[in-house]
């Protein structure tokens, strides 16, 4: 999700206040008051309350496309259900219902069924209800409620596109987002805190585009904010819109739902009583495109939909109605969009609740294992290299960078072996077979910040132990070494590849063995990337170079010394290919006979670019690393370094292991570490193997 700075996306959106907007949609020119709204005439009125008063909706429905009923939060009135012909059905008495949200389609005691999470007002918790309209009850199916800790001013539900997980979000009065994750448990359903997001003082009602995974939440003095709804997203926030005189909203912001058309397009209703309307936008740029009345409505609070397409229902509780005691109005969507003057496709015609024209569901894999976190706060982990014992795969070793700290060495089960505070490293590799001593050693590079030198090291594969094999300090010449990877010729020469964290310039050097087990390096070459370059990897086999422009993309070279500065575009950034910036580690999966892969850091997007090793380098797709609930493990975001190894590691890493660095560690937030995956979910993911093509 692009974010600008909030000054200039204010400007944008005064901007688009003077222009209007113009897709199947009446234009109005721009005004400080927003003209009166067409009204459109409720279909339904629930039965007055004669106690407590109306805070949000939610619908509720049968199994297999049965009936629908909706929900309303009626505070010390309970949680009541009603018909979608206004009439009471039941009332769950027991909680204080501040607000109500419902999850379709969650197991709940081993069956599928639709959770019903009221926030209990009197318990400051979340509780859970399953309905049963035949008898009328509520069945609470939630042994542990989930503590909210404090007042719960927004509750909405989403299911996430990449991990299926069902996530609850709870705003609270403090101005924090509680990000929970459902799951089945014994005797019905449980939650735990994946993330606390700030948001901000007077942040309450919340809805979720459930096509792009977009969080948004009304401020009720300031505007509409979004932020990603999805566990590993970016937390900053954007505005949508704002009050007056910089945005179209008044200082009086309630309810927002959100009412998906197809793949590219939804609108977001939000509430604004200080304007005496409900405005729409549409997603995902948030143009403003109409607003409309309700008759009747008096004092709106909380938004729910029914779905989308034919019949969908809008459900809007009024707080304090004209007409006697709190109720819910429902309006047919229909009616809203042809007031507003939007069209409702007709391919959306027979569409029932919850289901959305959506897109291919993205590969997902789930980690194994993760190391211990780096013990620095902070951006502290960056890149990974695997080591692969000669003898015993088992005794393999991950190496990871600490930026502020030195080098950690990790065990396959991802405990710390060893640790070597050398300076503030950023990029590592390892490569075997280097002639030093009398013997032949895997050695270990890494890009020192400290000293601005490259950091070698020798690995005793009896110890397992790193040992500083570097010539004094080797000066890299940069004012800030940033990207590393090193390279072994078919000549069996090695060589170090440094880039400048500032330029992107990139400097070779080819190491020596020299007297007393020490190792020296003499530059070679030089080229120019264009801008800031960090992930590199060589492919020892081909004598190719890959090296990410963070910005740009990724660009294949020569390995050789004499290589030049000729190279080829594998892809991009932005429109002109598939990568979205910052573009950051890359390593080889080696799968024999000169195929394989190419593993690439899609950072802005959060998720991972695989290309062919082979050829032209063909694109085969990406992959995103969610998080492995039954295993406690969060998922992966904000990936700088990574390395892949195809060797037989044993376990789940028969086929191989790819390590990424985890630039947000969640549930529990804690400091960065590293996540260890299963070359075989990947392929599997990916629909690879051995007999891929």
């Amino acid at each position: 999700m692009n974010r600008l700075p909030t000054a200039l996306t204010l400007a944008v959106l005064l901007l688009a206040a003077c222009s209007g907007t113009g897709t199947e949609r009446v234009e109005s020119p721009a005004r400080e008051t927003p003209a009166i709204a067409q009204a459109v005439v409720p279909v339904a009125v629930t039965t007055p309350l004669a106690h407590g008063s109306m805070v949000n909706a939610a619908f509720w429905q049968a199994p297999a496309g049965g009936d629908i009923y909706v929900l309303g939060a009626a505070e010390i009135g309970g949680l009541v259900a009603y018909r979608t012909d206004g009439e009471r059905a039941a009332v769950l008495d027991t909680v204080e219902a501040g607000l109500v949200a419902t999850v379709p389609g969650i197991a709940v005691d081993g069956e599928a069924g639709t959770l019903i999470v009221v926030y209990d007002a009197g318990a400051a918790a979340l509780r859970g209800f399953t309905f049963d309209p035949a008898a009328a009850a509520f069945t609470d199916v939630m042994p542990v409620p989930i503590e909210a800790g404090d007042e719960v001013t927004g509750l909405c539900h989403y299911r996430s596109r990449l991990s299926g997980a069902d996530y609850v979000y709870a705003v609270t009065d403090a101005g924090l987002v509680h990000h929970y994750e459902l799951y089945g448990a014994d005797g019905g359903v449980a939650g735990r805190l994946l993330r606390t997001i700030p948001s901000g003082k007077g942040s309450g009602f919340c809805a979720v585009d459930p096509r792009d995974g977009a969080l948004y939440i009304a401020e009720e003095a300031t505007g509409v904010w979004r932020l990603g709804a999805e566990a590993e997203a970016d937390t900053a926030r954007e505005p949508l819109d704002v009050r007056a005189p910089f945005g179209r909203l008044s200082d009086d912001i309630k309810g927002v739902a959100v009412y998906p058309v197809d793949d590219g397009l939804a609108y977001l209703l939000v509430a604004d009583p200080g304007n005496e309307h409900l405005a729409l936008y549409a997603l995902p740029d948030g143009e403003p495109a109409g607003s409309i009345a309700v008759d009747g409505l008096a004092d709106p609070e909380g938004l729910a939909l029914s779905g989308s397409g034919a019949g969908a229902l809008l459900a809007i509780a009024d707080e304090g109605p004209d007409d006697g005691g709190s109720d819910l109005k429902l309006v047919a969507m229909a009616a809203v969009l042809d007031a507003a003057g939007l069209r409702e496709p007709a391919a959306l015609a027979g569409t029932v609740r919850g289901a959305t024209a959506s897109a291919q569901s993205p590969a997902v894999v789930r980690p194994s294992l993760e190391t211990e976190v780096i013990p620095t706060w902070g951006d502290s982990a960056d890149d990974a290299a695997i080591w692969v014992h000669p003898d015993n795969p088992a005794l393999s070793l991950v190496i990871g960078t600490g930026k502020k700290s030195g080098l950690y060495v990790f065990d396959l089960d991802g405990t710390t072996q060893q640790v070597l505070e050398d300076g503030r490293m950023n990029n590592v590799d390892v490569r075997d077979g280097f002639a030093l001593g009398g013997r032949t050693v895997p050695i270990v590079a890494a890009s020192n910040r400290s000293n601005d030198g490259i950091a070698l090291y020798a690995i005793d594969p009896d110890t397992r132990r790193l040992t500083d094999v570097s010539d004094g300090v080797l000066d890299t010449g940069f004012a800030d070494p940033y990207g590393l990877c090193l390279y072994r010729s078919a000549g069996g020469e090695f060589f170090v590849f440094v880039n400048d964290g500032g330029t992107g310039d990139v400097r070779q050097w080819r190491l020596a063995a020299g007297d007393g087990g020490r190792v020296s390096a003499r530059l070679v070459r030089e080229f120019a990337v264009g801008s800031q370059a960090e992930g590199c990897v060589a492919d020892d086999l081909t004598g190719a170079l890959y090296v990410a422009e963070e910005d740009v993309g990724l660009w294949k070279y020569s390995a050789a010394p004499d290589g030049g500065d000729a190279r080829t575009a594998i892809d991009a950034t932005g429109d002109e290919g598939r990568l979205t910036e910052d573009v950051e580690g890359v390593a080889i999966y080696d799968a024999g006979d000169g195929r394989g892969y190419l593993v690439v850091s899609n950072q802005g997007a959060n998720n991972y670019a695989v290309y062919r090793r082979e050829g032209d380098n063909e694109f085969v797709g990406f992959f995103h690393v969610v998080a492995n609930a039954a295993a406690g493990i969060d998922g992966a975001s904000e990936t700088d370094g990574l390395d892949v190894t195809s060797a037989a590691l044993g376990g789940d890493f028969e086929d191989g292991l790819l390590v990424v660095q985890d630039g947000r560690n969640i549930a529990p937030e804690e400091r960065q570490n590293f996540k260890y995956v299963a070359w075989r979910d990947i392929a599997t993911a990916l629909g690879i193997g051995e007999d891929d093509p």
